[in-house]
């Protein structure tokens, strides 16, 4: 991967310090742009690598300079020549490893790093001869998209499988210099982005990366979807590729219709105040005051989910939620313009009480980010599951949480993410009135556990523990003591999960709820 050849020359330098300078080989001269880049490594993958060496595990890559990474791209002067061009001499810092990457205008790219055998601090760091890099991509032709209004656009992804590690860690390393000549490309292939094609004529992607393959979905105006379709491609090459509408889309294309509607605030029709509706794979297009939008291109085939966001800042409880779905769903024949009429649902208010007591208990069982509140909601079956809310708000005397329909609520309260307890019941009805429930005070606390982690026989002390419990809430963190010991407090969960780590490499994991509940102790046993 690496094509130049490492100098450290203990010359005269242009000016006192370091200095790094590359020649570009190509057929012709020079035209484009160069970046050279001092890359050091950082606090994180040298605690990784050092406990990867101390838990005698595997170390991937080989070197630790192989972690580096470039901080700072610096843009260098390049004098042209008849065969490429000369960077620099560009001025760097003193640092364990150096990039060179430069492009053309056509997508040929440059790339070359070396790590010196010791780290220079004065002189002149020559990377050698950097050869180009022929562009790999492809041209897209579209056949049988004459005549369909709209833009066909395109989506790509790689295609690794089957790549051993060594060969994709040999192509990634030309990603930086891709992402510099042709970044909108880049992003597009790493984001899953749809980019525009030409109806009549080539579109080309270049430069992409010299994977095996590539894969291509064909998206419609309309916005209907093919199958994902395998392109191989040839290192150094730009391939055409031509892509038939008609057997991609063997049912249609596809039709669309524009929709026009009205938002409102509840069954009133109030007014919402300034929002915007979101298609759920387009940009958002304003409200108007009277509460009216227009929305191009909704595919007429399917439905299209859309979301309302409302754009106002109010003090205290807001009335509404401040985003909410809408799904429309066309009908067979639909076509021209289609009109909606969407209320969003004002807020009602459930409010939790607890006294000062009550208060203080739990805040002295809790650590940061707790206590966490849940919403739950007793279905048909007398059962309690849990609910989506977007709003609890703290205020004086307890937590004001948001709904947006008549039903039986209560709130769970979490001191952490394996003890919580309930509020009272209370019925919320039509009517848009507070309800109110009750937390009482902790008669006496849930069984406390810890975890105790040891190897041979041996306390292991800083190791990271992290725990959680049945719910999605934030883990608990901490670190073992001096006696290999962290203490979790109260449990109450019937589901413990528990990963001791160090660094970022996972020591052990696994369910210690059935230990806390036998026992009160997790051992862990490296």
């Amino acid at each position: 991967m690496r094509d130049a050849a490492l100098l450290v020359e203990a010359v005269e330098a242009p000016d006192a310090g370091l200095w790094l300078t590359a020649t570009l080989e190509d057929s012709r001269p020079f035209e484009g742009e160069a970046h050279v880049g001092a890359a050091f490594v950082s606090d994180a993958d040298r605690a990784w690598w050092e406990n990867d060496r101390e838990f005698s595990l595997r170390a991937e890559p080989s070197r630790l300079e192989d972690l580096a990474n470039v901080r700072e791209w610096k843009k260098a002067p390049v004098t042209a020549t008849a065969q490429g061009g000369v960077v620099g001499p560009v001025e760097v810092p003193s640092a364990p490893r150096y990039e060179v990457m430069a492009f053309a205008p056509d997508g040929t790219v440059w790339w070359a790093d070396q790590v010196p055998p010791s780290q220079p601090v004065t002189g002149v760091v020559d990377l050698g001869v950097v050869k180009a890099r022929r562009p790999t991509g492809i041209r897209v032709r579209l056949e049988g998209a004459r005549g369909i209004p709209g833009t066909f656009s395109v989506r790509m992804h790689r295609g690794l499988h089957g790549l051993s590690t060594e060969e994709i860690i040999r192509i990634s390393y030309l990603l930086p210099a891709l992402t510099l000549a042709a970044p909108e490309l880049i992003h597009a292939l790493q984001h899953d982005v749809f980019l525009p094609l030409l109806t009549d004529g080539e579109t080309r992607f270049a430069p992409l990366p010299p994977d095996p393959v590539v894969w291509l979905v064909l998206r419609t105006p309309a916005g209907r979807r093919s199958r994902d379709v395998e392109v191989p491609l040839r290192e150094g090459s730009v391939e055409l590729v031509t892509l038939d509408v008609a057997k991609l889309f063997p049912e249609g294309v596809g039709g669309a219709v524009t929709l026009r509607g009205r938002v409102s605030l509840g069954e009133l029709g109030r007014p919402l105040g300034p929002a915007t509706v979101k298609p759920d794979d387009g940009e958002p297009v304003p409200v108007g005051e009277d509460g009216r939008f227009t929305v191009e291109g909704v595919p007429a085939w399917r439905p299209s989910v859309f979301t309302v966001s409302r754009e106002v800042s109010e003090p205290g409880r807001p009335v509404a939620p401040r985003e909410w779905p809408f799904t429309f769903t066309p009908t067979a024949g639909m076509q021209g313009a289609v009109e909606v009429d969407w209320r969003v649902p004002p807020y009602r208010w459930l409010v939790l009480r607890m006294d000062g007591f009550t208060r203080s208990q739990l805040m002295e069982r809790s650590r940061e980010p707790y206590p966490v509140y849940l919403l739950e909601r007793r279905d048909a079956q007398g059962v309690w599951r849990d609910v989506p809310t977007q709003e609890f708000l703290p205020e004086e005397a307890g937590v004001a949480v948001s709904l947006t329909e008549p039903g039986t609520y209560r709130v769970q309260v979490a001191s952490s993410p394996y003890a919580s307890r309930p509020s009272s019941a209370a019925r919320a009805g039509e009517e848009a009135h507070d309800v109110e429930v009750r937390l009482s005070p902790e008669t006496a606390p849930p069984p406390s556990c810890e975890v105790h982690v040891s190897r041979d026989g041996q306390p292991v002390a800083g190791v990271s523990v992290d725990a959680g419990g049945s719910r999605s809430m934030p883990l608990a963190h901490g670190k073992t003591d001096s006696a290999g010991r962290w203490r979790m407090g109260a449990v109450n969960s019937d589901v413990l999960s528990i990963t001791v780590t160090a660094g970022e490499l996972i020591l052990w994991d696994g369910d210690g709820a059935e230990a806390c509940r036998r026992s009160g102790v997790v051992e862990v046993r490296l």
